[in-house]
């Protein structure tokens, strides 16, 4: 298959599996402990939405000082593999080995299910842009930002960036433009406040010292 077809075939991609039905199909399934790999792997393609969620949302809904210095260092990984074009996460061993007993992560998925399929209705396929390469890589390209910026110790600064990249994720998921150019418009607006809180920063501590 030459560099053309390989490009048309990415580009027609469509939504695969929700991460809804994944989680049955492991809950359901007969094996031991379920590990971080076991979920990237059962997603393909469709694991760099549902692991932005899953490190984003802490920052928007766990307000845990440090916390993000922690999740952002994967969502830095997960934007950066979007923005080279990957079609499937890859994770360090040492995260991909991480892993819990079947009956802690069916009571975790019995919980967490109801929102998640929730979350799922709210995005469907709708005015994607034609060129999935190009909207993927400008989700990975805003993803990266927006981690370093949650990776930076600003004090209340963490809930909008970590809310774009939500959104964001919402959109590449479903192929749904609307999330997407929401999200988009809230990670401009991310950078403007995180950028304004640097600029005040700056300028504070060059008077201190003048």
């Amino acid at each position: 298959m030459t560099k053309v077809e390989i490009a048309k075939t990415l580009l027609a991609r469509q939504p695969g599996r929700r991460l809804s039905e994944v989680l049955r199909d492991l809950v359901t399934g007969e094996g031991g402990r379920v590990s971080v790999g076991d979920i990237v792997r059962a997603l393909r393609d469709r694991s760099f939405a549902p692991l932005m969620v899953i490190f984003a949302a802490p920052n928007v809904f766990l307000f845990i000082p440090g916390s993000s210095v922690f999740t952002a260092l994967p969502l830095m990984l997960l934007g950066m593999q979007l923005l080279l074009g990957r079609c499937e996460v890859w994770l360090p061993r040492l995260v991909a080995e991480r892993s819990i007993e079947p009956s802690v992560f069916r009571r975790i998925v019995t919980v967490s299910l109801p929102y998640v399929e929730r979350i799922e209705r709210m995005a469907k396929p709708r005015w994607w842009p034609k060129s999935y390469l190009a909207a993927e890589r400008v989700i990975g390209g805003a993803t990266l930002i927006l981690a370093v910026f949650l990776f930076l110790p600003i004090p209340f600064a963490n809930g909008l960036p970590a809310l774009s990249i939500v959104m964001l994720a919402l959109g590449l998921s479903e192929r749904d433009g609307y999330w997407f150019s929401a999200g988009l418009v809230l990670a401009l607006i991310s950078c403007g406040l995180v950028i304004g809180i640097l600029s005040v920063g700056a300028f504070a501590f060059l008077e201190l010292f003048r």
